[in-house]
């Protein structure tokens, strides 16, 4: 029998390697819309599930982006994504984990997918134009980087990432009240 201890790492190992697959089977099945400077990277939508899986969607989704990124579809991986945009995951995922975990009032999730939108859309927007353009300026960085990311941020985090979570923390608290 494995103790309590051992049972709670192994499923948040498992929890891990689930949001992993999750976030990079998302990316790429929906390659043409997840990938270049407008994007709706509807994987993203697992950055906010921290809020309700905690520490192992923080570190999947991290795992996931690496995977997408060193992997994508139609382009070679760039080393600067690959890097700058787990790390930009990690971050926003972390940050909607210390804002709204085990917390279901809905101000703190929206406070929560508000900041992992911010978060993606600066870093990603600050390095993508560099990456893709041979020559940039700063209203390149504004238009392609932020107001390239920030939409897609906000429909797959705000608009689908919200619901998500309500829904999710719902199926639990009923779930808890059977039991």
């Amino acid at each position: 029998m494995l103790s309590a201890r051992k049972k709670t790492g192994i499923q948040a190992i498992a929890t891990t390697v689930l949001f992993t697959g999750l976030y990079f089977a998302l990316t790429i099945a929906l390659a043409p819309i997840s990938y270049l400077p407008f994007q709706v990277r509807v994987s993203d939508v697992l950055i906010v599930m921290s809020a309700v899986v905690g520490l192992p969607a923080v570190y999947g989704v991290f795992f996931g982006c690496i995977l997408a990124n060193l992997f994508p579809v139609g382009y070679p991986a760039n080393p600067v994504d690959v890097v700058a945009g787990s790390l930009a995951n990690l971050i926003a995922s972390y940050s909607a984990y210390k804002i709204a975990y085990q917390r279901s009032e809905k101000l703190r999730i929206v406070a929560a997918t508000l900041v992992s939108t911010l978060i993606v859309t600066l870093i990603v927007g600050s390095y993508l134009p560099f990456i893709i353009l041979p020559e940039v300026s700063w209203i390149d960085v504004l238009w392609i980087g932020y107001l390239g990311v920030f939409p897609g941020e906000l429909v797959s985090q705000m608009v689908l990432g919200i619901p998500t979570i309500m829904t999710i923390q719902k199926l639990i608290h009923t779930g808890q009240r059977r039991t």
